[in-house]
């Protein structure tokens, strides 16, 4: 039996799990839907930590699973997270998963869930020590230190959330409709958009964004459309992306004043869609903090947030090992 932890990155539109080895080398991935419990039911996070579970196993049925730490958007309150351990607990209740729990394997002890931002933060600088900007679909700030100073900025929901990709988007069909209206100028953002909405005329997406089935990912999706007007020089669509860099600029300066890094460096974490994949939005935030945060001395990007849920699962894993957790 291969002795093993799972980490399980949990966001807004998709989850990841990952199973490490104890020397960090990762053997097994799997993918589903949205596990935000904010944003679907119990019964369809069950479903959707299973599916991504079984999947990260599903070519090692000789293994030794000895923690899992799962990292969750939606897991802001200490309820989120009791119910996240709960379905967590049921999975590995499965007779197919029991199996590979090891002897030391203790529920009450075994299961780390902690919010999004934490596996993220420890992804990028490595500890928990700094600050964690994400901006996919919705957007939050999270800022901690090592001697367990929290903040936290933002991340009240796509509909409040600044500096978002949902707000990205949604300023993106104003800016079509100003223009449809004559109150602003022609922008590229008309055609771009009514081309990934199926649409001919600008009129019908006071229909569209009405739809029932639409989702909050498919407003925040327009962020490629804005980009891409933005890199071929559209005003409107630049100065969207500098109004969502700004605030998020914000965020993060809110939190760096809130926080007491005493003499230690900080680093500055950028994850989520808009800040990985819109270098114009990293850039101008990058240039803003470095002119004015002194506390914050390295800037890294974050693509895999699953890599600090490992990281915090080996580490614990470590700590119940030396504190002799007791066996299930």
């Amino acid at each position: 039996m291969k002795s093993c932890v799972l980490g399980i990155e949990g966001g807004g539109t998709k989850t990841i799990c990952a199973v490490s080895t104890l020397d960090g080398e990762v053997i097994g991935m799997g993918q589903s839907g949205t596990t935000n419990p904010n944003l679907a039911s119990e019964t369809e996070v069950k479903d959707e930590l299973q599916k991504a579970i079984c999947e990260a196993i599903s070519n090692h049925r000789e293994l030794s699973i000895e923690f899992i730490c799962a990292g969750m958007a939606g897991t802001g309150t200490d309820a989120n997270q009791t119910l996240i351990n709960k379905l967590i607990r049921q999975i590995l209740d499965l007779s197919s998963l029991r199996s590979l729990l090891s002897s030391r394997f203790n529920p009450s002890r075994n299961i780390y869930v902690c919010p999004d931002t934490v596996i993220t933060l420890v992804a990028g600088a490595g500890v928990r020590h700094g600050i964690v900007a994400i901006s996919g679909t919705g957007s939050i700030v999270y800022g901690e230190t090592i001697h367990g100073q929290g903040v936290r900025v933002g991340g009240w929901g796509n509909l409040l959330d600044e500096g978002s990709g949902y707000e990205i988007g949604r300023l993106a069909l104003q800016a079509v409709m100003k223009s449809y209206d004559g109150r602003a100028n022609p922008t590229l953002l008309t055609q771009m958009v009514l081309d990934t909405c199926g649409l001919d005329s600008s009129d019908k997406l006071t229909y569209y964004i009405h739809r029932k089935d639409l989702s909050p990912s498919s407003i925040a999706d327009l962020a490629r459309v804005v980009n891409s007007a933005a890199i071929e020089g559209d005003i409107a669509a630049r100065n969207i992306l500098e109004k969502v860099s700004d605030e998020l600029y914000d965020s993060i300066s809110v939190a760096a004043k809130r926080l007491d890094f005493k003499n230690n460096d900080a680093t500055l974490v950028l994850s989520g869609g808009v800040l990985t994949n819109i270098e114009m939005v990293r850039d101008r935030i990058a240039s803003k903090v470095r002119a004015n945060i002194s506390a914050i001395k390295t800037i890294e990007l974050c693509r895999e947030p699953v890599k600090g849920a490992i990281q915090i699962a080996l580490e614990k894993n470590v700590d119940c090992v030396k504190q002799g957790v007791p066996r299930k």
